[in-house]
């Protein structure tokens, strides 16, 4: 999959057919996390909370470029994931593999501090059963 340094910004493109709003632009400037490599650079814990909005994230506010294929997670092999999750938040996209769950939870890696602040502010509501992003 490759490394980017935490919150990096980079020209970003996607097949909008592909992503959970056909609506997001094709291209737009991302701020990246999570794109390990075979190195947790930060590691720590990462609340409750937090992990089940990343899980509900992972979930409903993809895109899978399956022709990307699937990507082995470099740090211990074991595991394959593919996808990635954008998520809005104020004028700014965050775009994190789907990996990250992974990363969290195996390898004790910690996001920095502005995503975790994003991922407390996402709300997710309850509706027809269902959660929502709003």
């Amino acid at each position: 999959m490759g490394y980017i340094p935490d919150l990096e910004e980079c020209d970003w493109w996607h097949s909008p057919g592909l992503a959970y709003d056909s609506a997001l632009p094709e291209q737009f400037r991302a701020t990246m996390v999570g794109w390990l490599g075979n190195e947790v650079t930060t590691s720590g814990e990462v609340s409750g909370e937090i992990l089940e909005k990343l899980e509900w994230a992972c979930q409903h506010l993809t895109i899978d470029q399956g022709w990307l294929g699937e990507h082995r997670c470099e740090l211990c092999q074991d595991h394959t994931d593919r996808g990635e999750m954008l998520i809005l938040y104020g004028s700014r996209m965050y775009v994190a593999p789907r990996m990250i769950l992974h990363y969290i939870k195996a390898h004790a890696y910690l996001p920095p501090e502005e995503f975790l602040k994003v991922m407390q502010a996402l709300e997710i509501k309850l509706k027809n059963h269902e959660k929502q992003y709003s």
